[in-house]
């Protein structure tokens, strides 16, 4: 009976190995990312400790091969990332400059991501795990050593963009005072532009110079969807309706613009009437296009002709225009709707591609995809280290044209 257990227990090690060892360096796994090499070295000599203990010596050859063999696929991957990694960041002015132009990504290491900013790198993105520690004081210094760098190098000013929108999406607090939702502020044209003013003051102060706010998807009539964990437009959204959205938003976004910051309409084509997060998981929007025009698209359309906004593009699939591929993906979306028909000419920037919505599709398909378009900036925001798979994807990809 023993014998079966610990048969039954390595078995189930060993498909968990499989599982881990595919999803290396997954987004999820970020968290223990610095020592996840090790943690399943670890791990696999655990397996092999109990595949010892096994005395059918078919079963036990078999367990002992299937851990070496995953052993082999970590290291192998492991050091072609090492490898890659390294031969990026030392390409200064080389073949990847030309991708580096549309990429804004993440960071946490300071010495890196300064290595890629003397790259040309086109922005880095600020949130609370690379700002942890920081005083406003540091934060400042840092962020103009690396417009200094650019500067140096003769390139273009660095992009770098936040999530500063108030209430719960509020990255650079308590860097910078925390401001209540806009959706809470009166509805009166001077109180929007005040807070936009105030709060692009201190984003500029601290060097910041585009902020991926404000929401501009309408409020949703229910509650969140019982997988929603991040998204939760619901208490992010000015209000349900479009002309009261446009109302709040447009002297706020004058406000910020007044500061020197330029905002960011978020997410396209309107997350109201999606359920699914798509940080996690695949999202469609399934609404008929009159109806988006004449409501959730509103908001999107008058304030990117009254405003030099950028627009991000959210990952939902919108089943009206591309029934395949999700709106940061896709070309017919990008050039035969937002382009073409909408007439929007403003900056596109996508929602981080590391999100579940994009990532479980093939990052590579995606990041390609989205490259390919007339999308502006793609964003690489919270699993920074997948920039470099990016650029591989990329500079692949286009060899092969």
């Amino acid at each position: 009976m023993k014998q079966r257990i610990l048969m039954l227990v390595t078995g189930i090690l060993v498909s968990i190995g499989v599982l881990w060892c595919l999803n290396l360096k997954d987004p999820h796994l970020l968290p223990i990312r610095q020592s996840e090499y090790v943690l399943f070295l670890v791990f696999a000599l655990f397996i092999l400790g109990a595949a010892m203990g096994i005395r059918r010596r078919a079963i036990k050859a078999i367990l002992v091969v299937c851990t070496i063999t995953l052993v082999t696929m970590a290291s192998v991957e492991e050091l072609r990332f090492r490898q890659a990694r390294e031969a990026i960041r030392a390409n200064l002015g080389g073949e990847y400059s030309t991708i580096n132009r549309r990429l804004i990504i993440g960071f946490n290491d300071k010495a890196e991501i300064k290595q890629l900013v003397a790259n040309d790198i086109a922005g880095v993105f600020l949130t609370g795990h690379n700002i942890k520690g920081e005083t406003r004081q540091s934060l400042t210094a840092f962020l103009a050593e690396l417009q200094q760098i650019r500067a140096d190098r003769g390139l273009a000013p660095l992009i770098v963009a936040t999530d500063q929108e108030g209430g719960p999406v509020s990255r650079l607090s308590p860097l910078l005072p925390h401001q209540p939702a806009l959706a809470t502020v009166q509805t009166d044209r001077e109180s929007s532009y005040l807070y936009g003013y105030k709060q692009g003051l201190g984003l500029r102060d601290i060097g910041v110079t585009v902020n991926f706010s404000p929401v501009v998807d309408l409020k949703p009539e229910g509650p969140p969807g019982a997988l929603d964990f991040h998204s939760l437009i619901a208490t992010r959204a000015i209000s349900a309706d479009p002309a009261e959205v446009v109302q709040i938003a447009k002297p706020y976004i004058q406000g910020l613009e007044a500061a020197g910051i330029t905002a960011t309409l978020k997410h396209f084509p309107g997350l109201a009437r999606v359920p699914n997060d798509t940080h996690h998981f695949s999202a469609r929007l399934t609404t008929d296009k009159p109806t988006l025009l004449t409501s959730d698209w509103v908001p999107f359309i008058k304030l990117s002709q009254a405003s030099s906004s950028w627009l991000m593009l959210s990952h939902v699939i919108l089943t009206a225009i591309d029934p395949d591929n999700p709106v940061s993906t896709s070309s017919l979306v990008v050039e035969g709707l937002i382009r073409s028909e909408l007439g929007i000419t403003n900056p596109l920037v996508t929602d981080d591609l590391t999100m579940g919505a994009t990532y479980n599709r093939g990052f590579c398909k995606s990041v390609f995809q989205s490259y390919s378009t007339d999308i502006d900036y793609l964003l690489i925001a919270y699993d920074y280290e997948k920039y470099y798979a990016a650029v591989e994807c990329i500079q692949a990809h286009r060899k092969t044209q």
